[in-house]
């Protein structure tokens, strides 16, 4: 009685442990909590661009102006998850977008005739910058200062300026880095004071000044929405957040990344969802892949586990039969 007693408490024991690490590989395949929008960059120079890596859950800085060519990777706590440098150079960077796995920083600052936009394909925190590709952008009526670059759904590049004769500038359907591509007006600009814009992934634009965020339609480019920005920043820069529906701002006085509604309403159907790039950066062997998330790896590990011991408990249940 004594020896059967004991075999259906081991049995018990292994059972109990198997339901117990099922419970938790359930637990550990629920999507992690993401961190609040608004987060802290305390003692950073105020970004001259932002950009949101949607794919990789990340923002993306652009806080140098001139010289070696450097973006920041940014968590969505506002950690810092590494730097990109290159041995380009910028003579003033100001506007930085992010497009299905690319990153264009725009060397557009500054009156001038001709502006330079730079591309990075598969930007990796931590990683050099190796094979940036430049494309001359050239104004069709004289010199120009700007602070913005977009790119739509089309891979288009949009260059917004500001001061005396503010517009959106657009570049050819497939630029040439050979040689310099001629820009063409194609709409005016609510503020001559433009600092920063972003195309959303419902494809709407949204423009910003010092004070003021304005929502224009895709299709005309015209104003739809404003809304006041309601603190006043030390950025000038403005980008989609990781929870749609919600653009970020920075930076406020104590250095905070404001979440701030869209202006208007949202579309009532959203165009077709563009391509996302899938490719990650080449890994060791024996490296993890960089693509699945510690959520998917834990609940693979925990699922295996919960195999083997079942099979054990199993074993036990049979033998001491």
């Amino acid at each position: 009685m004594r020896l059967k007693a004991r075999n259906r408490i081991v049995t018990g024991a292994l059972l109990l442990l198997v339901l117990l690490v099922v419970f938790g590989a359930l637990l550990s395949g629920a999507p992690p909590a993401r961190a609040a929008e608004a987060f802290t960059l305390e003692g950073r120079a105020a970004p001259l661009g932002m950009a949101t890596d949607h794919a990789r859950d990340r923002y993306w800085v652009l806080e140098r102006a001139s010289g070696r060519l450097q973006i920041t990777a940014i968590g969505a706590d506002g950690m810092v998850q590494g730097r990109m440098s290159s041995r380009d150079t910028v003579s003033s960077a100001q506007g930085l977008a992010f497009w299905d796995g690319e990153a264009w920083v725009g060397d557009i600052g500054g009156r001038r005739e001709q502006v330079v936009v730079l591309r990075i394909t598969e930007p990796w925190p931590g990683t050099e910058i190796r094979n940036a590709v430049p494309y001359a952008l050239t104004y069709p009526d004289g010199r120009h200062d700007a602070a913005a670059l977009l790119v739509d759904g089309d891979h288009r590049l949009h260059v917004v300026t500001r001061g005396e004769g503010a517009g959106v500038y657009r570049a050819p359907a497939d630029p040439s880095s050979s040689g310099p591509n001629a820009l063409e007006r194609v709409a005016d600009v609510p503020s001559a004071e433009i600092t920063d814009g972003v195309v959303l992934q419902d494809g709407r634009w949204v423009l910003r000044d010092a004070t003021t965020l304005y929502t224009l339609d895709p299709a005309s480019l015209a104003v739809v929405d404003e809304s006041a920005i309601g603190v006043e920043e030390r950025g000038r820069s403005v980008t989609e957040s990781l929870a749609l529906g919600s653009v970020l701002t920075a930076l406020g006085p104590a250095g905070e990344v404001t979440s701030t509604a869209v202006p208007g309403p949202t579309p009532s159907a959203s165009p077709t969802a563009r391509p996302v790039r899938t490719v990650a950066p080449p890994a060791e062997a024996g490296t993890p892949d960089p693509t699945r998330t510690f959520e998917q790896t834990g609940t693979t590990t925990a699922m295996t586990a919960a195999l083997v011991l079942a099979g054990l408990a199993a074993v036990v249940v049979l033998f001491r039969r």
